[in-house]
């Protein structure tokens, strides 16, 4: 009976034994889990895949991709993936925006979000993402238009700013230099940049210092006439200047000194105060014809003009520069020495077109007109002569 007892008790410890193995494998899983794009072999007692992520450190998140889901039944050569989500800080053309991805790297993230290759990226796009947030800045090519150094250039640039895209190209700018945009501004598509060179150089000329004249009171001239007792002669005076060029062209100028040459010499000019009064029937003399006014001085003008063949428009012109110069006033008188309705400088330029320039409209107009034309071609190319030059021609 003893002998019975022992063999029965033999036989359920072995059979224990041998049952126990069985049990242990209907347990222990041996599972394939892929954490982003990595593969490895686990072996896992867990029911649930949740179950088997937790149990490996693993957290998922709503960003993260995983599949089969996490309350899958866990079974024995399974395959197990998650993606873990990235969240990415995009600065594209200067635009902020935040996105997730459970790409692994900067090349698949920017792929699934549909950015080209040939985008300028401020990450290596072999880079694998970490779980912490990454900053990314994207450029999209723009085409820009480049005006400069009287070239106009056209490119395609993923550079951000216009100082950044003149840096790439070798455009250097000076700073007195005038660029537009600024060089900070951000680029856009189809912009047009301009660059204007800033030059300043100094020259030195020699410039001619109109005498005066002093009038004196004759009693033994006749009126209208007038005798020249000491000639004048012009001065020379050396002045330095300071010249401001854009592209090539005078913007400003600044007189840095002047030196005196030779100083001016003072013409004396005696002047007819004796008038001659008529007795019985002979006839009487006057000094010269009365002094015409502006609105007639104009009608003379417009007649000479028309016989030159110049229009309605160049009398226009003529009108407004001789309205400044001297107010059609015969004896408009500068302290320079500038005389009559033209201002010739010196007046007595005058006395080739007839020897009563002092007096005469006529003859003063006769001059100023030959004058712009050999020198300005017609009353409007003086009168923008005059502009440009800040009141003389």
């Amino acid at each position: 009976m003893l002998r019975s007892m022992k063999y029965g008790l033999y036989g359920a410890v072995l059979a224990g034994l041998v049952a126990a193995p069985v049990v242990w494998s209907s347990v222990d899983k041996s599972i394939k889990l892929v954490v982003d794009g990595q593969p490895r072999t686990v072996q896992t007692t867990a029911d649930q895949v949740g179950q088997l992520l937790s149990s490996r450190g693993y957290r998922v998140t709503s960003h993260d991709l995983l599949a089969p889901s996490a309350h899958s039944a866990i079974h024995n050569g399974m395959r197990v993936v998650l993606r873990r989500g990235r969240l990415l800080h995009l600065d594209v053309n200067g635009k902020r925006t935040d996105v997730w991805t459970t790409a692994p790297t900067v090349q698949e993230a920017l792929a699934q979000l549909g950015y080209a290759t040939s985008d300028f990226v401020s990450v290596s796009r072999a880079r694998r993402l970490p779980l912490a947030p990454t900053d990314i800045a994207i450029r999209t090519p723009r085409l820009v238009t480049i005006v400069h150094d009287g070239k106009r250039d056209q490119v395609t640039t993923t550079d951000q700013t216009v100082g950044a895209l003149f840096a790439d190209l070798g455009i250097s700018v000076s700073s007195g230099d005038r660029l537009a945009p600024a060089s900070a501004s951000a680029l856009r598509n189809d912009m047009t940049i301009t660059l204007q060179r800033v030059d300043k150089r100094t020259a030195v000329r020699t410039e001619t210092v109109p005498y005066a004249t002093t009038k004196r009171r004759d009693s033994s001239l006749v009126v209208g006439t007038t005798k020249i007792v000491t000639p004048g002669r012009d001065g020379k005076l050396r002045v330095t200047y300071s010249f401001v060029y854009l592209d090539g062209k005078v913007i400003g100028r600044t007189k840095l000194k002047s030196v005196m040459i030779s100083k001016p010499r003072t013409q004396i000019l005696n002047v007819g105060t004796k008038r001659i009064v008529t007795q019985g029937n002979a006839p009487a003399q006057v000094a010269s014809a009365p002094v015409p006014s502006p609105s007639s001085a104009q009608g003379i003008a417009r007649s000479m003009l028309t016989a030159r063949g110049w229009g309605s428009d160049q009398f226009d012109c003529l009108v407004t520069l001789w309205n400044h110069e001297s107010g059609w006033r015969v004896h408009a008188a500068n302290p320079s020495g500038a005389y009559g309705i033209p201002q010739a400088l010196p007046g007595y330029k005058m006395s080739s077109a007839g020897p009563d320039w002092q007096n005469s409209a006529e003859t003063q107009i006769k001059w100023g007109l030959g004058y712009i034309s050999d020198r300005y071609g017609t009353p409007c190319g003086a009168w923008s002569q005059w502009q440009a030059n800040g009141g003389w021609y």
